[in-house]
């Protein structure tokens, strides 16, 4: 909800997911990068792909409302 990873969904994955509060963060993940882990997931991780329920639209959506906790 709040963007940092420390959510409620957030418990027991691994690796953690990020926190998009962190401006640093946000900085070393390229736009077209996030897109791609949205869409088809993140091998070793517990970050699911998308590709099945969202369109490329909603997904830079997505990437738009991340971006945001970091300002």
């Amino acid at each position: 909800v709040r963007g940092n990873g420390n959510g409620r969904l957030a418990r027991g994955l691994n690796p953690a997911p990020r926190n998009f509060t962190c401006k640093d963060t946000i900085r070393s993940l390229p736009d077209g990068q996030l897109f791609w882990i949205i869409k088809n997931g993140s091998k070793g991780t517990d970050m699911p792909a998308h590709k099945f329920f969202l369109g490329d639209k909603e997904i830079w959506q997505i990437i738009y409302y991340l971006k945001r906790f970091s300002r």
